[in-house]
């Protein structure tokens, strides 16, 4: 049902004055004392202007000072910029403003139901994650308490086994202090020239020995001998480390990495392709969140933080890009970004300055 605008109302009740303001004019003409024609019709006509004109303005004003109020409480603006507007525009953008403000108002909260979900997520997932080396250390330390340490060979064995669960939770909360900071930006970039490759195959060589107890091939194929890329060093290899021993840990025996490097412009897109058992696609949009795991292929005991793609996702996004990630079950997956790259033929320091 169409709304009646709010000039027709004030005229209707106009029109009504203006019959009730005749109808007595008639009845003084003919009870009490003789009109003319002229003042019989221009009494009521005069009276029906004057009474819309009066309504029109006082409900206007009454609007504008009553909405002016709503403006400044909701959005804390001023309405004077709608002085200007007719009482159908002012009611008219009045009902559009609630409609938008109801509209974002409903995003908020959807939004903050979200936030609020994921918080006990990852407050659930932080206690896991940290539950088992405490109970660890603690069930070492329980039974050294209980005579295991009058055993020399128990208590080394006992507190070297407590010793690796320290380790775990320090690289836990290490890995959840860094991404807390990439997430707030506190951790400046120091940007300089470098060759991609040079990077890569040293990640490669500390990864040697874990991919050789697996028969896991690793691969690089370039379109040039050199890629020189500007970005921050230290965290791309904290990239190349993470997503190589990601595809070494979770990839099957004998499988194999292919890194590609591609010049496309003035970028060097990245892409590392694998051929493991894939992850299925309700996964994906949630592969980059804190501690989120694919029960199948990510498992908890494997001795990761959990943290490692969350923290490659926001060095890539700190450098200007975007990570992105495909998969088939069954037939591996692939993870693709993009560098800068170099106008400098080779490798420079933070402030420019050639190393070679």
């Amino acid at each position: 049902m169409r709304k009646a605008r709010p000039s027709i109302l004030i005229l209707s009740g106009s029109i009504l004055f203006y019959v009730l303001s005749f109808l007595f004019t008639l009845f003084v003409h003919l009870q009490i004392v003789t009109l003319s024609k002229t003042l019989l019709f221009l009494i009521p006509l005069v009276s029906g202007i004057f009474a819309y004109t009066i309504f029109y303005f006082i409900i206007k004003r009454f609007l504008q000072y009553r909405m002016s109020l709503i403006y400044r409480s909701i959005q804390n603006l001023d309405n004077a910029q709608r002085k200007d507007q007719t009482i159908d525009e002012l009611v008219a953008q009045g009902e559009q403003d609630v409609q938008e403000w109801k509209q974002k108002r409903n995003q908020e909260i959807e939004k903050l139901k979200e936030q609020a979900a994921f918080r006990k997520e990852f407050l659930g997932n932080l206690a896991h994650e940290l539950k088992t080396p405490v109970f660890s250390i603690q069930g070492y330390i329980d039974s050294l308490l209980e005579g295991g340490m009058e055993d020399p060979e128990i208590l080394k064995k006992f507190l070297e086994r407590a010793a690796l669960s320290t380790d775990r939770m320090t690289h836990i909360l290490e890995d959840l202090d860094q991404l807390t900071k990439l997430e707030l930006e506190r951790i400046p970039l120091e940007i300089r020239s470098f060759d991609f490759l040079d990077l890569l195959k040293e990640t490669f060589e500390t990864l040697e020995l874990i991919a050789k107890e697996k028969q896991f091939r690793l691969r690089i194929e370039a379109t040039d001998p050199f890629c020189y890329v500007n970005a921050d060093r230290n965290k791309i290899g904290q990239v190349l480390l993470n997503l190589t021993s990601n595809a070494i840990s979770y990839g099957k025996d004998g499988g194999q990495l292919m890194v590609s490097v591609l010049q496309i412009d003035n970028t060097y897109n990245i892409e590392f392709k694998d051929d493991g058992d894939g992850i299925e696609p309700e996964h994906l949009p949630r592969l980059f969140e804190r501690f989120y795991r694919v029960e199948k292929s990510r498992n908890r005991n494997e001795g990761g933080s959990g943290l490692g793609l969350a923290i490659v996702k926001h060095i890539i996004e700190s450098h200007g890009g975007q990570i992105q990630v495909a998969s088939q079950v069954g037939v591996g997956t692939t993870f693709t970004f993009r560098l800068e790259k170099s106008k400098a033929t080779g490798p420079v320091s933070s402030r420019g300055i050639p190393l070679k």
